[in-house]
């Protein structure tokens, strides 16, 4: 007993240490005029984050927001749902939701965004220091229209001009048309979103993240759900721009009256985009250059279920593209659903426009429901090197068509495919080719005249003409290089049937002897062939 006796001083002084911030916490707060609590400011909080209705409470949270440039900074607390018929937001403010039954629900036919920043401007970056933390933003699609003369698009978020954002933990649902606008920004952030849209007015364009030029440093992680048009799109320059009658990149007198009269177009760099999963989307991802440039783009693990489109890259209908590096890897979209769209055939990767560099790593194409493509090189495309390492085809159906897994239409300095492993346990006979070169341009000429309003000249733009002369382009490749294949269930591995193929190098083979290695038809040339090893 007498050893126990010396620790009781010590014992007294631990629980002093322990009570200390527990008597802390019973003091009295603080007061600090730039955190705001919303009900405690007066806010009703009688609406519904997924239904709506109560009381507008927008004059009230607006003088609230409006007293950060005064103050320095301001932090909004909303413990409750808001509806709003919209709000604009200063530079150094944070709007912080309690959880996801907390945030904004856009009143009826308010017909503008939840949040836009203060001083939106395509040119310079006056807003500053804005971050969403957790909650709900709702934009009651079915009861806004799809545009409007002073905001443009109607969106959840509408930000044109800023730099340091972050956005965390955030739902955004049911807008109008883009869950997030973002145009002319730097050093913006996206993590733990969730993107939701089951009400899709017709001609929806409901885009999840929409990002335009000019930018730079974009992190997105981990964002989920289902948008029914692109789930993140990466914009260079959308329509608002292309080239004009006297050949120079110019904004698009027509385009500019549908978007945002703040929006902005050009290049953007520094892109590292991890963890997208997609519920049924329409389009998954969908990266556009006309003129502005792309580069140091990074793209992984991107998993879940589409409808039409995984990924399209593209100058859309515009000659051009200025593509620098782009990298995807571990792609796993499974396509499933009725079509959205019938404009132009599925695919799960769409290459189109000038690129120096592409790397497809780690694509999976698991229990397909069709013949789509798995990658589709355009007519129009002009790519410096085009790297596809790791592809692993599962096609569990009887019957296949023989269309190629990937279509090589376009020119190519040089297309390296690696590491393939194709399995059809179960079909009746051999049939298609991993990679396919033909003449057929049905599907160009079906989308030119879908889209005729914008190929043939006019308004004062050149429009699309050059895409006629696709229609009988040749294929070319100056190097292909097949190496290290597993393969089954193929008619060939190579079905070269238009164009020409400067030279082809075929490594490390095991096909059986259903499987041809070559298949060459019409006028289709190979100038020189190496390296073939078959197991």
């Amino acid at each position: 007993m007498k050893n126990l006796l010396p620790m009781k001083p010590t014992l007294t002084f631990l629980t002093a240490l322990l009570l200390a911030p527990l008597a802390a916490l019973h003091a009295a707060p603080s007061a600090d005029s730039r955190i705001v609590v919303a009900s405690e400011a007066g806010a009703k909080l009688d609406s519904d984050v997924n239904k709506g209705g109560g009381t507008d409470d927008t004059a009230l949270i607006q003088s609230i927001l409006d007293r950060a440039p005064k103050l320095g900074s301001l932090t909004l607390i909303v413990d409750g749902a808001i509806l709003t018929s919209g709000l604009r937001i200063h530079s150094n403010t944070t709007i912080q939701c309690l959880n996801r039954a907390c945030g904004f629900y856009l009143a009826d036919n308010s017909n503008r965004p939840i949040i836009g920043n203060a001083t939106p401007q395509p040119k310079g970056r006056a807003d500053h220091n804005l971050s969403f933390i957790g909650g709900t933003y709702n934009g009651n699609a079915e009861h806004q229209e799809h545009s409007s003369k002073d905001y443009g698009w109607t969106t959840a978020f509408a930000l044109h001009g800023v730099e340091q954002v972050l956005f965390r933990d955030v739902s955004i649902t049911n807008a109008r048309t883009f869950a997030v606008y973002l145009t002319n920004w730097r050093r913006v952030v996206f993590e733990n979103i969730y993107i939701n849209v089951n009400h899709m007015p017709k001609s929806s364009n409901q885009d999840g993240i929409h990002v335009q030029g000019p930018g730079e440093f974009l992190s997105i992680r981990n964002v989920q759900g289902r948008a029914w048009d692109d789930l993140i799109a990466l914009i260079m320059d959308d329509l608002r721009g292309g080239l004009d009658n006297k050949g120079k990149f110019a904004p698009s007198p027509v385009a500019s009256q549908r978007f945002s009269p703040n929006s902005a177009i050009g290049p953007v760099s520094d892109v590292d985009i991890d963890g997208v999963q997609s519920d049924d989307c329409a389009q998954v991802i969908r990266i556009q250059s006309r003129a502005s440039r792309v580069d140091r783009l990074s793209i992984r693990n991107v998993k879940g279920t589409y409808r039409d489109f995984g990924v399209w890259i593209t100058s859309y209908l515009c000659e051009g593209g200025d593509f620098g590096r782009l990298e995807f890897e571990n792609i796993d979209l499974r396509p499933g659903g009725q079509r959205a769209y019938d404009y132009v055939p599925p695919f799960l990767f769409w290459l189109a426009g000038k690129m120096e560099q592409v790397t497809l790593k780690n694509i999976s194409s698991h229990a397909p429901i069709d013949d789509r493509p798995l990658i589709w090189i355009q007519p129009d495309a002009k790519i410096d090197r085009l790297r596809i390492d790791g592809l692993n085809v599962y096609d569990p159906r009887k019957k296949i068509g023989h269309s190629p897994l990937i279509r090589a239409d376009g020119h190519i300095a040089l297309l390296q495919v690696r590491e393939v492993v194709v399995q059809r346990p179960q079909a009746t006979s051999p049939a298609g080719s991993l990679i396919g070169t033909s003449l057929d341009r049905s599907a160009l000429k079906a989308f030119m005249d879908a889209r005729a309003w914008i190929v043939k000249p006019g308004n004062g733009m050149h429009g699309w003409p050059e895409a006629y002369g696709y229609l009988t382009s040749q294929p070319q490749i100056q190097r292909l290089q097949i190496d290290d294949v597993v393969a089954e269930g193929l008619e060939q591995l190579l079905d070269h049937q238009a164009g020409t193929i400067e030279a082809l190098d075929l490594r490390d083979l095991s096909i059986p002897a259903t499987t041809k290695a070559v298949h060459q038809g019409g006028e289709a040339k190979i100038t020189k062939t190496q390296g073939a090893s078959l197991k």
